[in-house]
């Protein structure tokens, strides 16, 4: 029917027109191309009339109309190059950006007190369907005329989605007509329909020609008319007349001013200007179609072309904060190794300024000392001398006597024999000292050990004696008795501290030289004690002065030899003497054996 009036409609123009369109060769032609979404009516009533009053109002003008499908908008326009279109509210707005549509007038109905505020769907259903409001139809079926029709369909989608609902997936099924037979109202009245969408003031249009009878249908969530006709929703600006950018600004100054004083008479509406399309924009960002429509694809391809700008701005700013993080992390790190390192330094500095500190302290203490020794070895060589000469004169008298014999010989020898011992030790330090040169002789580890033990006070702990092989040495005896000696009461001293306490001692020989070691089952040293021994100041008595393990450490290596020391699992420790074979050791035997013989 919409064809058939498209194509009757400029036949009766050039009737009505006859002396103008026999001289209109040299006119101008201007395209006017209408955007096929509307219902018959539209087009008796208003582009008709429309049309007929612009051939009359612009007799130099040729005018030519065409249509263009509703489904390709864009192609239309670049196949037939229209100046003007007449389209709905919701299809100029689509067009504005896409092809630079712009309004030259908006239809209004003289039922309209807004032209912004014009059209609007009306939601009718059975008068005895239970239905009280637009939520009670979720999941049903409607009928609708058009899927195209703004106020017929789109903008009842609108109240859905303001209401909360997705209207694509609101109703159970949507029922086309085509604008056909049977018409939305009486799919609904059969029941083949639960609900029907009707346009702008078609419900009043189809009592006025008695096609309908309002016993049968009641208005879904029916708004206030407020002069107009009966609405389910908001109202939405109605038909736009729009020029394109192809259209001359004088032929554009001429349509408007045509539009704009087409008189009112004989017509139930008037063409205008609006000057808010807001609303519209809204309802078409709600519902993803016109100039929203690429929101429905979510492909990443479409993603890509919507917000390319955008994309590359993030993936810009993300690699800018992770090099800004990764060069963080890095320089960070950095800088924690280098604070570590110096943290390393610093301790290290501060173990050696310690270290040297404790060997300054070892010095020191070491030259008070030995300066204490000399001046005790000047000053007790004449008491012992005074000693050794009241013994030989208590010998005299008590063999005049006649008493000297039996214990008090006995007692006398031992105090020889303590004062010999003292002044050797006595010229020991003191030849140490003066700086004399050492001349070490042949001697016999086994020998000194068994001198030792003799001299060693074992204070009730048994010292068990192991291999005492012959071990010929070239050293000084005395020097190797004292560590003997030192060994032997450190271990003494352990083992008497714990029950069933037991001294070990035995001399071995070694590839290189010869070994003594001293064990004991005493108390286990901490970690501490232990990395301590041998050094200046070190002991493991209450009482002790820290001297002797270290006297002993130098005179091992005076004597080419060294001290090691060893924990014995679960307690006790190992004292160990070790002395290499010194070189001319062998031909000093080989002298002594030609000398023996």
């Amino acid at each position: 029917m919409r064809t058939l009036l498209l194509l009757v409609l400029p036949i009766l123009a050039g009737l009505l027109q006859p002396v103008t369109a026999a001289a209109g060769e040299g006119r101008p032609t201007v395209t006017i191309a209408l955007v096929d979404t509307f219902s018959p009516d539209f087009y008796i009533n208003v582009y008709s009339p429309t049309i007929d009053h612009l051939i009359a109002a612009l007799p130099d003008l040729k005018l030519r109309m065409v249509e263009i499908d509703w489904r390709d908008v864009e192609g239309g326009i670049r196949r037939e190059k229209p100046d003007f279109l007449v389209v709905s509210g919701s299809a100029f707005v689509s067009l504005l950006d896409s092809a630079g549509a712009h309004q030259v007038a908006t239809r209004e109905p003289r039922t309209s007190a807004d032209v912004s505020r014009t059209v609007a769907s009306t939601l009718i259903v059975r008068r005895g369907d239970g239905a009280n409001s637009l939520s009670e139809l979720k999941g049903r079926t409607v009928a609708v005329s058009d899927r195209t029709s703004f106020d017929g369909w789109l903008i009842a989608q609108g109240e859905l989605a303001r209401e909360g609902w997705d209207p694509d997936h609101f109703f159970r099924e949507v029922l086309e007509t085509e604008y056909g037979i049977p018409d939305v109202a009486a799919l609904v009245k059969l029941g083949v329909a639960d609900a029907g969408v009707l346009s702008t003031c078609e419900y009043e249009r189809l009592l006025a020609d008695g096609l309908i009878n309002r016993r049968d249908f009641r208005i879904l969530n029916e708004r206030p008319a407020d002069g107009g006709c009966v609405r389910s929703t908001e109202r939405y600006p109605d038909v736009v007349f729009a020029s394109l950018p192809s259209a001359s600004s004088d032929v554009v100054r001429a349509v408007t001013v045509a539009l704009l004083s087409m008189p009112e008479k004989n017509h139930d509406f008037r063409w205008t200007v609006c000057n808010d399309f807001r609303q519209t924009f809204d309802l078409l960002r709600t519902l993803k179609t016109g100039p929203f429509a690429h929101l429905r694809d979510m492909s990443p391809a479409a993603l890509w072309a919507r917000w390319r700008t955008e994309i590359l701005l993030g993936l810009g700013l993300v690699l800018a904060v992770l090099f800004h993080i990764v060069s963080i992390n890095l320089l960070v790190r950095r800088r924690t190794e280098e604070l570590s390192e110096s943290l390393q330094q610093t301790k290290r500095f501060y173990d050696e300024a310690q270290d040297a500190r404790q060997k300054l302290l070892s010095l020191e203490r070491t030259s008070i000392v030995a300066q204490l020794s000399s001046m005790f070895a000047h000053e007790i060589k004449q008491p012992l001398m005074n000693i050794s000469l009241y013994a030989g004169a208590l010998r005299m008298l008590l063999s005049k006597d006649g008493r000297c014999g039996g214990k008090a010989e006995g007692l006398l020898d031992a105090i020889g024999d303590e004062v010999k011992r003292s002044s050797d030790i006595v010229e020991h330090v003191r030849s140490y000292a003066k700086k004399q040169k050492r001349t070490p002789v042949l001697c016999d580890l086994s020998q000194i050990a068994r001198d030792a033990v003799g001299l060693a006070q074992s204070a009730g702990v048994p010292i068990v004696l192991g291999d005492l092989l012959a071990a010929p040495i070239l050293a000084d005896p005395f020097e190797i008795q004292f560590v003997v000696l030192n060994f032997l009461k450190n271990a003494l001293a352990a083992a008497a501290g714990v029950p069933n306490g037991r001294v070990w001692l035995c001399v071995e020989k070694t590839p290189d030289g010869c070994r003594l070691m001293v064990s004991d089952n005493g108390p286990r040293l901490s970690d501490e004690v232990f990395n301590r021994l041998g050094r200046t100041g070190a002991s493991t008595k209450t009482d002790g002065l820290g001297f002797g393990l270290a006297i002993a450490t130098a005179i091992a290596e005076r004597n080419c030899g060294h001290l090691e020391f060893e924990r014995i699992e679960p307690q006790g420790l190992r004292a160990t003497l070790v002395l290499r074979t010194p070189a001319g050791l062998g031909n000093i035997l080989q002298e002594e054996k030609h000398n023996a013989s």
